[in-house]
């Protein structure tokens, strides 16, 4: 008895969803928990990163500091680079894309065991950089889950568009609410308890998604 086929649109949809409501809480926390960095936002980052060089350069003495946006970024970057990598040439064709989801857990609940400022900030970023590559590799158009201005770019333009267009205008507003809603949870909880515990619990939801994504594949293989 042959198993019904998997809809890997929708589920890669909803894939999506849950992975940027993850980044927006990963990004809240570290907002509110790590100096005010961003961990999955590069664009928050470079300008802060700019703030902080320009205001050495000048001497506004804005008691900004280089170094957190310089280990987002640094992080993010060698995320995204390593999981790029990993992926090219199917060097991971025995284990598939949702390998990188289990890159991503580990590298959170580092983050959330790191009792350094600037390395949990690194580790947290590389997470997100990997996630940024799991998007790209199941083929959302339109939708990084962890950048968003992009996003909003594609909404506006898909919104005066085609049926399918519109289709994906209502993912691409779905991700930008689920990240507003996951930042506001993510600061929540680590107001309340901790970024450990924002990190681990957003560890323990990559977790479950790599879970359902080495299912999906081997129910297609």
């Amino acid at each position: 008895m042959t198993s019904a086929p998997i809809d890997r649109a929708g589920a890669h949809a909803w894939t999506a969803l849950v992975l940027t409501a993850l980044a927006g809480a990963v990004d809240g926390a570290g907002f509110l928990s790590l100096g005010q960095q961003f961990v999955a936002n590069q664009t928050g980052n470079a300008v802060l990163l700019a703030v902080a060089v320009s205001g050495e350069l000048t001497g506004r003495g804005d008691a900004l500091s280089a170094i957190g946006p310089l280990c987002s970024l640094g992080g993010f970057a060698a995320g995204t680079v390593a999981a790029s990598l990993a992926t090219r040439r199917h060097v991971l064709t025995s284990f598939g894309v949702p390998a990188l989801l289990v890159a991503e857990v580990v590298f959170l609940a580092l983050a959330g065991l790191s009792g350094n400022f600037n390395v949990a900030i690194a580790l947290a970023a590389f997470a997100m950089g990997v996630q940024s590559i799991h998007a790209a590799r199941i083929g959302l158009a339109g939708v990084t889950t962890t950048v968003l201005t992009g996003t909003l770019i594609a909404l506006s333009v898909n919104l005066s568009g085609t049926r399918d267009d519109l289709r994906s205008a209502r993912l691409q507003a779905g991700v930008w609410a689920v990240y507003l809603v996951g930042a506001g949870l993510g600061s929540v909880l680590a107001h309340a308890v901790s970024f450990s515990a924002v990190c681990w619990t957003a560890a323990a939801v990559a977790a479950l998604m790599a879970v359902a994504g080495f299912i999906e594949d081997r129910l297609q293989g």
